[in-house]
């Protein structure tokens, strides 16, 4: 049994990577497209069978070496073979000395494929066909030293070899639009669509076209206004059309358009500028190169593609700033999930806080001096902030203010802003006499935490004596670290917090915002997230309820049973290679990845159905505040991949590049607590909402009930519970 198991598993992967190779020449991993290209490539039947074994041959070879299993899969080793093998049989007669020099050439062209991948990717950089043409160079080179390879010249593809097409039975259907009328454009673009695959068939054109277009609509784009530059330049220099179809000359500019304007940069108007402004440089290129080359009997093939992509990258790559053309942080290998992933990402997350502080306090203070104060803030120490507590008459004391008792924050803990190392403690100093200075040792008693990820934070004007830690100690996020004082240069009692790149006392501020707080005011708190506190705002943390917090606090390795629309299911919760948590459902192979930061709970992507239990979580509970505040409305914008009526979808697919004019707006809101302190069920109201070219649908409401065993998730037409 496990023997077979086992000759499955291997068939499986090979049948994967055969049809993924086919994939990989479009960009692409989607299994019909992939299926599609493969069954268009063998309708001729010779030369798309030397295609097919190439590709065997190589994921094979590949195999039988050791290399991964998963990489072999994707097609990345075989899609080279492809145009290796189709080429081999486009140019040669086969014959029993023929099917060792064929062996040669495939063999040759996985080492170059292998070796160029290990060298290029140390730079970033992709292989593109460079092995692909590189051996059909050797090749060309060397053939005519062996007197058994016998090359088909252009009378005998005409005469010997059409004779043979035309006896297989779907010659006629395939060859069936071929003269056709169409217009000049048209005409060439599908005939060089079809070359790809070493055919002339207008039907084969075609079926790629409509293939590409409904697999992407940015893709086939691009792919189009690649093609549409290159004969608009043929026109106005003079070049001869026919060549475009020949030789895989015409591809290059349609693998330019892709790759370039929807696949290695974030698809947008600069992408399709790029694509447009280079397309002429790309003609002089292959021009060049097919001049540099007339006589030798060598063919450029994409070589002229490969170079300019590969050199664009590299140069884009080596910038300082990141503008215009963006590389995907994911590559979905779809142009259409890239833009409305990485948009949405870069809206949700682009000025977020990989690493997040809390304010340093208990209870509200206010902001005495914040950065650039007119008093001690100034120059290399201008990031700083000071705190005080105020009354409602904004005094910082009772009484008549002329003891350190007297003033409110006096003697009041003082927490550690995030998790760290107490790199170093000074506690020398006496407090001051109210309205005395210190100006010797400036900071007073003060402590640095090393945070591990090259950020330090110093606070001063510390308690003497009044340490709970020591050096060397870790300490977690709201770990009391000793009481606010008066030390220093500290007329009176306050605390001074500064963040800095260096562990020494006094060193230069960093400036650098806090995770979340509120901010006080005459009406409803505002929530505050990745932001600096201003001067004279009123502050205070925003302590999550463990009722909320721990119902969503997912630790990897649980599974959590699932009741929906009836259904019983289970989910996994695991975290991949990057750390990344997320929640897989094994029935419907989908997986949404999700954040749990102790304030705020939120969804950051999903793969998968949409119909599906996990994608109803998803999308209801996007994002969460876990805090006790009814008044907090949480907005946010949930990505468009999944959102869309088709027709609707596809309109936006072709523009989206350019403009959103669809959103999902999220919104959530804490709408029932049966107690704000000791709390044993929590309800939010949760609204979804899709608008799209100008029209709004009907709004999804979710009601988010939370007890201290489930979740129970219920809207008009789904009800999900989660234990």
């Amino acid at each position: 049994m496990q023997h077979k198991s086992t000759l499955k598993s291997i068939a499986t992967l090979h049948l994967k990577a055969t049809y993924n190779s086919y994939g990989q020449i479009f960009f692409s991993k989607r299994t019909w497209f992939a299926v599609t290209m493969l069954i268009l490539s063998v309708l001729d039947v010779r030369v798309g069978l030397g295609g097919l074994l190439a590709v065997i041959i190589t994921n094979l070879l590949s195999h039988l070496l050791g290399f991964s299993k998963e990489k072999i899969a994707t097609g990345v080793y075989g899609f080279n073979a492809v145009f290796m093998g189709m080429s081999l049989l486009f140019k040669f007669y086969s014959n029993s000395s023929f099917l060792l020099f064929y062996i040669f050439g495939v063999v040759l062209s996985f080492l170059l494929t292998v070796w160029l991948e290990t060298v290029l990717s140390k730079n970033k950089l992709p292989v593109l066909t460079l092995p692909f043409v590189i051996t059909s160079f050797v090749i060309d080179l060397s053939f005519r030293s062996f007197a058994n390879i016998e090359l088909i010249t252009p009378f005998d593809r005409f005469t010997v070899l059409l004779a043979k097409q035309m006896s297989v039975p779907w010659y006629d259907l395939v060859h069936s639009l071929d003269n056709t009328q169409l217009p000049q454009f048209i005409f060439y673009y599908l005939k060089t669509l079809a070359s790809i695959f070493f055919t002339d068939s207008i039907l084969v054109g075609i079926l790629i076209a409509v293939a590409l277009l409904i697999h992407s609509r940015i893709k086939s784009t691009v792919a189009f206004l690649g093609f549409l530059f290159a004969f608009l330049i043929s026109k106005i220099v003079g070049f001869d059309l026919q060549q475009l179809t020949t030789n895989l000359a015409g591809t290059n500019f349609i693998f330019w358009g892709m790759a370039i304007g929807s696949f290695f940069i974030i698809p947008n108007i600069y992408s399709y500028l790029l694509v447009a402004g280079l397309t002429p440089v790309l003609f002089l290129l292959y021009a060049s190169i097919e001049k540099l080359i007339a006589g030798t009997g060598l063919i450029s093939y994409t070589l002229s593609f490969s170079i300019l992509a590969i050199l664009l990258i590299y140069v884009l790559i080596h910038r300082s700033a990141n503008k215009f053309f963006i590389f995907p942080l994911i590559q979905y290998y779809n142009p259409e999930k890239t833009v409305y992933k990485s948009v949405n990402f870069l809206q949700r997350f682009g000025s977020d806080l990989p690493f997040k502080m809390k304010l340093p306090f208990l209870g509200a203070w206010t902001v005495s001096q914040g950065y650039n104060g007119e008093i001690t803030h100034l120059g290399e120490w201008g990031n700083a902030l000071d705190f005080v507590i105020t009354d409602d008459e904004n005094k910082t004391y009772s009484g008549s203010g002329t003891s350190k008792d007297d003033f409110y924050c006096y003697n009041k803990p003082v927490l550690a802003p995030a998790d760290g190392y107490v790199y170093q403690i000074s506690n020398i100093t006496k407090d001051n006499d109210i309205n005395d200075v210190n100006i010797n040792k400036n900071w007073g008693n003060t402590i640095i935490i090393n945070h591990l990820n090259g950020l330090y934070t110093q606070i001063s004007h510390l308690k003497k004596d009044s340490f709970k830690v020591n050096i060397g100690d870790y300490v977690t996020k709201g770990t009391v670290l000793a009481s606010c004082g008066n030390s220093g240069r500290s007329p009176e009692p306050h605390l001074h917090f500064q963040v800095q790149l260096s562990p020494e006392i006094g060193a230069k501020t960093h400036p650098y915002p806090f995770g979340y707080y509120f901010e006080k005011t005459n009406d409803k708190p505002i929530l505050r997230m990745g932001e600096v506190p201003a001067e004279n705002s009123t502050i205070y943390n925003v302590d999550s309820l463990d009722l909320i917090h721990n119902a969503f606090n997912f630790k990897p390795g649980k599974e959590l049973n699932i009741s929906f629309n009836g259904e019983k299911l289970s989910w996994i919760v695991a975290t991949n290679e990057y750390n990344q948590t997320y929640i897989f459902c094994k029935k419907s192979k989908s997986t949404a990845y999700f954040v749990n930061d102790g304030t705020m709970f939120y969804f950051t992507d999903f793969e998968g159905r949409k119909n599906s239990a996990l994608y109803t979580f998803y999308r209801s509970c996007f994002k969460l505040l876990l805090a006790g505040e009814r008044s907090i409305k949480i907005k946010d914008r949930i990505p468009l991949s999944k959102e869309l009526p088709l027709a609707v979808k596809w309109l936006q697919d072709f523009i989206a590049p350019v403009v959103l004019v669809s959103q999902v707006n999220f919104s959530s809101q804490l709408n029932q607590l049966d107690n704000p302190y000791y709390p044993e069920h929590a309800e939010f109201v949760n609204r979804v909402e899709v608008k799209s070219f100008g029209k709004k649908q009907p709004v999804t409401e979710y009601k988010i009930a939370i007890s201290q065993s489930k979740i129970d998730i219920r809207s008009e037409k789904q009800n999900l519970c989660i234990e």
